[in-house]
C-alpha cells in the first residue's frame, strides 16, 4: 500500500534532491561574486535536504514500511506507454537519503578549511552539490530511465571533481580514466534497459519484475539482461574487472574521495542491485555471478592494499574490497546484511578518508614512509582513525562488526563454503592492511621534517571527524540481532530495510539467529590480522622490509595492481589507439581526398562552364544541337524523324537569330 500524501508533503520529498541542484545553479552563476562564502549556501542547502530526508524516514516508519510514491508523466507515447518521472521512497531509499545527506554535510563542513585558498573554491562547492543532488535523484528514482539520467550525472560529477586540479596531468588522466572505464559499464546498463523495455514494455522496476514473473521474459535473455545491468553496477562500484579507475581517482581533493567512496558514486552500483533485487533473484546464474564477482573483488583489492605506500590508495582499495563484500552478500541472498554494511561503511570509510586528509593537510605528503610518530602530534586524528580501523576490521562492538559478521555468517549458513572462506580471508587482509597504515603513520619515530612539525587540523575539520567516529561506533547498534546475549534489543534496521516477500520466497531463505561461534571466529581472524601488522610494523619493522625483499616479484605484482593497467594498456588501449589512427587516416586520406577531389572537380567544371559562356549565339545553337542529338539517341529510333525535324528547325532559327545579331 502506498501512502496518501498532501501536496506540501510531495513538495518536501521532491525538494530533497532539488535543493542541492538549485545550490549548484546558484553557485555556478554567482560563485565568483560569493568567493569562499559559497560554502555557507552549500552547507545550508544540504542541511535542509538532510532534515527533509529524516522527515521522509519518519514518514516511512510511521507508515509501517509503506512507500512514498508519486509521479507524473514525462513523455507520453499513447498506446506505446509513457515514461514517468517521480519519487519512490521505501525503507531502503529513506536510509540512503539520510546517509548521503549526512556524509555530504560532513564533507562540506570539512572542505571549508581543507580547500581554503583554492582558486576554484566556489566551483568545487557547486559541483559537490550537484554530485549530492545526482545521487539523491538516483536513490528516489522509480524506474530505469530516471535512474539512468542521474546515473550519468553522477559519472559527470565524479569526472569534474577528480579532475578539479586539472593543471596536474595526473589528475586530468585520472578523471579521463574514471570517465572512460565507467562508460563501459554505463553502455552495458543501457543495453540491459533496452532489453527489458523491448520485452516488457516498461522501465519501472516493479513492472519489469511483474512481467518476468508473468513469463514475458525469461531464460538466457533474462539472464543476459540482468548481467548487463550488473556490469553497469560493476563499473560504478569499481568491481573486477572495471575496478582500475578507483585508485587513480585519489588525484582529486581528499574530501571528494570521502564522498565518492562513502555515499555517492561507488555506492550507486550496490544500490542498483539492491533496488532491482526482485529482478535479480529470478535468475540463479545472475545471483551466483554477483556473489563470486564480489568475493573475488574483495580478496583481490585486499591483496593490492597490502603493499601500498600512499595512504589514500590503501583506503581506496579498502573501498573496492568492502563493496565486494556487499556484492557477495547480495549474491547469496543476504540482502538486509549487505545494505546494513553499506550503511555502516559510509561512516567509517568517510572517516578514514577525512583522517587521511588531515595527515595530508598537516604534512603535504601522501607517502606513509614520510610519516611516523604522529600519534603524539595528532591525537584526535590518531584516535578517530583507530576507531574507523577497528570498525572496518569488524571488531566487537563497533558498527562494522554487526554488518560484516552477518554477511560472513550468511555465506556459511547458506552452504556457500567457498565464499565463506573468501569472506574470512578478506577479514584477515582488511585488518592487516588498515592497521599497517595506522601503525606506519602514527607509531614509531617521525621519518621526515613534515612528520616532526605536524599537528591536528582546525576544529572545522576535526568536528566532522569526531561526529563520524561516534557514528562508526554506534551506527551498527540499530541492527543488533534480536535476542543477542539475552538482551531486550530490537533489530530496527531489519524492520526498515528488508527484501520483498517475492524476493524472500524466491530465495527460500531461512531465518538465521546470531551465531556466537561464527562471530568469535570472525573477530579472531581480524585480531590476527591486527596482530601481524603490529608485529611487522611496530615491533619488528625490519622484518617487513626483509619479507618485501625476499618476495620481491610478488610485492611488485601486488604493488602494480596485478598488472591490470598494463594488461588493459597492451590490449584494449592499444587496440583503441590503433583504431583511432586507422580512423584518422581514413578520414584524412579517403574522406578528405574525396571531399577535396569533389571541390577541385567542381572548380574545374566551373572553369569550363565559364569559358562556355562566350556570349556567341552560334555557340549556344551548337550546344543545343548536340544536346538534342543526345536526347534523340536516348529516346530511341521510333522518334528519329521527329527529333531530326526539331533539330533542323532549332538550327535554322538559331542561325537566323545569329545572322541578325
Amino acid at each position: 500500500m502506498e501512502q496518501t500524501l498532501t501536496v506540501s508533503q510531495q513538495l518536501i520529498f521532491a525538494a530533497i534532491p532539488l535543493l542541492p541542484a538549485l545550490v549548484f545553479l546558484a553557485l555556478a552563476l554567482f560563485g565568483r561574486l560569493l568567493g569562499e562564502a559559497a560554502q555557507y549556501i552549500a552547507i545550508l542547502g544540504v542541511t535542509v535536504s538532510l532534515v527533509f530526508s529524516v522527515f521522509a524516514l519518519i514518514q516511512v516508519v510511521r507508515g509501517d514500511g509503506a512507500p512514498i510514491d508519486f509521479a507524473v508523466d514525462w513523455i507520453n507515447l499513447g498506446e506505446g506507454g509513457s515514461f514517468p518521472v517521480g519519487i519512490y521512497i521505501d525503507g531502503l531509499a529513506a536510509m540512503m537519503l539520510v546517509v548521503v545527506c549526512l556524509v555530504s554535510l560532513m564533507v562540506q563542513l570539512y572542505s571549508g578549511a581543507f580547500m581554503e585558498g583554492d582558486k576554484r573554491f566556489s566551483w568545487y562547492y557547486a559541483v559537490l552539490n550537484l554530485f549530492t543532488a545526482s545521487m539523491l535523484g538516483l536513490v528516489v528514482a522509480p524506474n530505469f530511465i530516471e535512474l539512468y539520467i542521474f546515473w550519468e550525472l553522477v559519472g559527470l560529477c565524479s569526472y569534474l571533481l577528480i579532475g578539479h586540479w586539472f593543471e596536474k596531468p595526473s589528475a586530468t588522466r585520472a578523471a579521463q580514466k574514471a570517465f572512460i572505464v565507467t562508460r563501459v559499464g554505463d553502455a552495458a546498463l543501457f543495453a540491459g534497459i533496452i532489453i527489458f523495455w523491448a520485452y516488457t514494455g516498461t522501465t519501472s522496476y516493479e513492472g519489469i519484475s511483474a512481467a518476468v514473473q508473468a513469463g514475458f521474459l525469461g531464460g538466457s535473455v533474462l539472464t543476459a539482461a540482468i548481467v548487463l545491468v550488473f556490469v553497469g553496477a560493476i563499473g560504478k562500484s569499481a568491481q573486477f574487472p572495471l575496478h582500475v579507475w578507483l585508485p587513480d581517482a585519489m588525484e582529486g581533493p581528499t574530501p571528494v574521495s570521502a564522498l565518492i567512496h562513502a555515499a555517492t558514486m561507488v555506492a550507486a552500483g550496490v544500490y542498483l542491485v539492491a533496488r532491482t533485487y526482485d529482478i535479480f533473484v529470478q535468475s540463479e546464474q545472475a545471483m551466483l555471478t554477483v556473489a563470486y564477482i564480489g568475493g573475488f573483488t574483495a580478496i583481490m583489492a585486499g591483496t593490492m592494499a597490502l603493499v601500498k605506500k600512499d595512504i589514500k590508495r590503501v583506503v581506496a582499495y579498502s573501498t573496492v574490497s568492502q563493496l565486494g563484500y556487499m556484492m557477495l552478500g547480495l549474491g547469496v541472498g543476504s540482502y538486509t546484511a549487505s545494505m546494513f554494511h553499506l550503511y555502516n561503511h559510509a561512516f567509517f570509510k568517510a572517516l578514514l578518508f577525512l583522517c587521511a586528509g588531515s595527515i595530508i593537510y598537516a604534512m603535504n605528503s601522501y607517502n606513509m614512509q614520510d610519516m611516523g610518530g604522529l600519534r603524539r602530534r595528532m591525537p584526535i586524528t590518531f584516535w578517530t582513525m583507530v576507531i574507523a580501523g577497528l570498525s572496518l576490521s569488524g571488531i566487537f562492538p563497533l558498527a562494522g562488526f554487526w554488518s560484516k559478521d552477518a554477511i560472513v555468517a550468511s555465506t556459511y549458513e547458506e552452504h556457500y563454503y567457498v565464499l565463506f572462506g573468501m569472506a574470512l580471508l578478506t577479514v584477515l587482509l582488511t585488518a592487516f592492511y588498515i592497521f599497517r597504515a595506522i601503525f606506519m603513520a602514527f607509531m614509531g619515530e617521525p621519518r621526515s621534517e613534515g612528520a616532526r612539525e605536524a599537528e591536528d587540523p582546525p576544529g572545522i575539520m576535526t568536528g566532522p571527524m569526531l561526529i563520524l567516529a561516534f557514528l562508526s561506533i554506534v551506527s551498527g547498534w540499530v541492527g543488533i540481532p534480536e535476542g543477542f546475549a539475552g538482551l531486550p534489543v530490537t533489530d530496527y534496521f531489519a524492520e526498515l530495510v528488508f527484501p520483498s516477500e517475492f524476493a524472500a520466497g524466491a530465495l527460500d531463505l531461512d531465518e538465521h539467529s546470531f551465531s556466537v561461534a561464527l562471530a568469535v571466529i570472525s573477530v579472531a581472524v581480524a585480531l590476527l590480522g591486527i596482530g601481524l601488522a603490529y608485529l611487522l610494523y611496530v615491533r619488528q619493522p625490519e622484518r617487513a622490509t626483509s619479507l618485501a625483499d625476499r618476495f620481491r616479484p610478488l610485492h611488485t605484482f601486488l604493488d602494480n595492481g596485478w598488472y591490470f593497467d598494463a594488461l588493459y594498456g597492451a590490449t584494449f588501449v592499444r587496440f583503441a589507439r590503433f583504431l583511432g589512427r586507422l580512423t584518422r587516416g581514413f578520414d584524412q586520406r579517403a574522406l578528405g581526398g574525396l571531399v577535396g577531389g569533389v571541390g577541385r572537380g567542381a572548380m574545374g567544371t566551373g572553369g569550363i562552364l565559364q569559358r562556355l559562356q562566350s556570349g556567341s549565339a552560334q555557340n549556344y545553337a551548337l550546344f543545343i544541337l548536340i544536346s538534342v542529338l543526345v536526347i534523340g539517341v536516348i529516346v530511341g529510333a521510333q522518334y528519329t524523324f521527329l527529333v531530326v525535324a526539331l533539330i533542323a528547325l532549332v538550327t535554322v532559327a538559331a542561325f537566323a537569330v545569329g545572322a541578325k545579331l
